[in-house]
């Protein structure tokens, strides 16, 4: 039985993302061709204290099973003991843990599908006991720190560009906290001192925490500049020693070959989804609206305010003749919608601030708002039931989504995708085919591409049926497997 160890910056039952799924997909079908697997993944901060009462600890991890799966957390204690800003990328005490696992578990190979939170560290702990390492990138963290590939000022971005310092204005910044912080540490640390200060009048107050921490902020500004300018060529040289490198798209091996990753080890393996609970929902349910969906999380570079902006700025083509919007026996869908509705599907909770501004816009919408509809979240097995009222997915976001799985689900039920033209997302439309694309940023063009599907169910029903079968969990784990083989069989020569 060969013995796979992988591991994940996050894991459930608290985290649901597509890294997470993804990962728990791979690990269940190895299982079930009769592989030994665990999941190695990190403890957000919040959890430290649940997982201590809810799962066995054992020094510096939590062990449990979830859905048949062996998991072992690394505790958030570990990951922040004496931190350096260059443990986000190479973390030694992890280094030391991962190692300790794998002389216990003993796995013929390791197979990371991110390494943020445990670091890029991991790969020589595993290659310090012959294990090979092969890795399936999810985005874009091993060239770009925030992971998005987006300039504070919206643009997106190919990398760090040369002596990362690209990363400087970007990055940098994010390391070194604001004053609020700062005095919440030193309320923690020194509550004589700050109990003191806080009973100063405010402006004595606001003084003081600005001053100290400027004077903190310029003692961590030399640390967190030469660990922004070290990354890019310590991740370079980890990818460099993977044994194998797998991509979900063309773009993602384009940048990770610009920025220094040997191309030949690079293959490109498409993502695939568990398309059980979705095949039986290719059939919409009759509508006399067009049913515009997003499914996702509320934030400000998934683009869902171009989506609502566009949503508003549409019109209602006049109606001709009233027999257009009746719905013929057997059809999905009139002649001509007789109007459209927005349906919104997220978190409102997760990002309040951003969730506020989308609010602030539907007020202020005009005749379209009533017609816009946040419909908050569902189990994950309701997704098919969800797609079969949703006529067509838009994917506003504004970064190089790499191939996110809510697009392969709608097209696993024949739903048609409009999204933004960029990235693994315009990867996966062939525009005028099985759906449309739009300009980044430009909510007008996706309203252009909204009024065409809103004047002709036709075309709608025309893309519907030109999407094919989606490629399944079953058919990436081949792939998957055919690089495992080939690797092995290069370590035994």
């Amino acid at each position: 039985m060969k013995r796979v160890l992988l591991t994940s910056h996050k894991f459930f039952p608290e985290h649901r993302a597509g890294t997470e799924v993804l990962t728990l997909k791979i690990a269940q079908e190895l299982q079930r061709r009769g592989y030994a697997v665990k999941v190695v993944s990190a403890c957000p901060p919040d959890l430290d204290a649940r997982r201590k009462e809810e799962h066995e600890q054992q020094g510096d991890s939590y062990q449990y099973d979830y859905e048949g799966v062996p998991v072992h957390i690394v505790s958030e204690a570990l990951r922040l003991r004496d931190y350096e800003f260059s443990y986000e990328y190479y973390h030694p005490l992890i280094k030391s843990h991962f190692s300790g696992v794998i002389s216990d578990f003993k796995p013929d190979l390791v197979q990371i599908v991110h390494a943020q939170n445990l670091s890029a560290s991991i790969i020589e702990a595993a290659q310090a006991q012959s294990v090979p390492v092969v890795f399936y990138s999810t985005d874009f963290w091993f060239v770009c720190p925030i992971v998005q590939l987006k300039r504070p000022d919206g643009q997106v971005c190919r990398g760090p560009g040369p002596l990362a310092l690209k990363c400087l204005d970007c990055y940098t910044p994010k390391l070194l906290p604001p004053a609020k912080e700062v005095m919440q540490a030193i309320e923690g640390r020194y509550p004589a001192f700050a109990g003191a200060l806080s009973g100063s009048p405010a402006f004595v107050y606001d003084s003081a925490a600005f001053c100290l921490s400027t004077a903190f902020n310029a003692l961590k500004a030399p640390p967190a500049v030469a660990a922004t300018l070290e990354r890019p060529s310590v991740l370079r040289r980890l990818a460099n020693q993977l044994d194998a490198i797998f991509v979900p798209t063309g773009l993602m091996r384009d940048i990770f070959v610009e920025n220094g990753i040997k191309k030949d080890l690079i293959e490109k393996v498409g993502f695939g989804i568990d398309t059980s609970k979705l095949v039986n929902h290719r059939q919409k349910k009759p509508s006399q609206v067009l049913r515009i969906g997003f499914v996702g999380t509320f934030f400000e570079h998934k683009g869902v305010d171009l989506l609502l902006n566009a949503f508003l700025a549409l019109s209602v083509p006049p109606v001709k003749d009233e027999k257009q919007l009746q719905i013929k026996p057997g059809e999905i869908y009139p002649e001509q919608f007789a109007g459209a509705q927005l349906k919104l599907y997220g978190d409102p909770e997760q990002f309040p601030e951003y969730f506020a501004k989308l609010r602030e816009i539907v007020d202020k919408g005009g005749p379209m708002a009533e017609h816009v509809h946040f419909l908050g979240t569902f189990p994950n097995d309701k997704l098919g039931e969800i797609f079969e009222e949703i006529d067509v997915l838009v994917v506003p976001s504004r970064w190089y989504e790499n191939t996110p799985l809510v697009m392969q689900s709608a097209l696993a039920t024949a739903t048609p995708l409009i999204v933004t033209d960029l990235g693994g997302m315009a990867e996966l439309v062939q525009e005028g085919v099985n759906g449309l694309l739009f300009k980044l940023n430009d909510f007008k063009h996706l309203s252009k591409q909204l009024a065409e599907l809103l004047k002709s169910p036709a075309k709608l029903k025309q893309f519907a049926a030109n999407i094919k079968p989606e490629r399944t969990v079953g058919d990436m784990v081949d792939d998957i497997e055919s690089i495992y083989a080939k690797v092995l069989a290069k370590r035994l020569k």
